[in-house]
Order: structure tokens, then sequence, then C-alpha cells
């Protein structure tokens, strides 16, 4: 499947962070909103440090704006 577990994990993580994302965009949140309700759910989920927080909010305003692609 993947060669490394931990990029694995990323991609789902995101991909779950993904459909936060345009469910609450789709429901015309604001985006700094939007944001913030990321945050709440990677702390809840997972415990992120605020580094990697930092680190997945990045790659999901990359992949809102299609800098970046996630692929299935």
């Amino acid at each position: 499947m993947v060669d490394c577990a931990h990029t694995w994990r990323k991609k789902l993580r995101l991909q779950e962070l993904m459909v936060v994302a345009k469910r609450e965009i789709d429901a015309g949140e604001e985006i700094d909103l939007v944001y913030e309700r990321l945050e709440d759910e990677m702390e809840a989920r997972w415990r992120f440090v605020s580094s990697t927080k930092r680190q997945y909010l990045e790659d999901i305003k990359r992949i809102l704006a299609n800098k970046y692609v996630l692929t299935v």
C-alpha cells in the first residue's frame, strides 16, 4: 500500500480534516472559524502539539488553495 506508515496515517488524518473543513465551508462558515474548528478537532482526536497542528493547518490551506493534492 504505502511504504511508510507515518505517511499513510498523515494522509488519513488530512482526509478526515478535509471532510470537516468542507462541511463547515459548505455551511457558510468564515474561514477563520473553520480553522479554529479544525484545531479543536485535532486536539480532541489526536492530542497534537501546537507545531504539529500548525503543520496540518498549512497542509489544509494548501489543499483548499489547490496547491497540494491529496490522492486517494
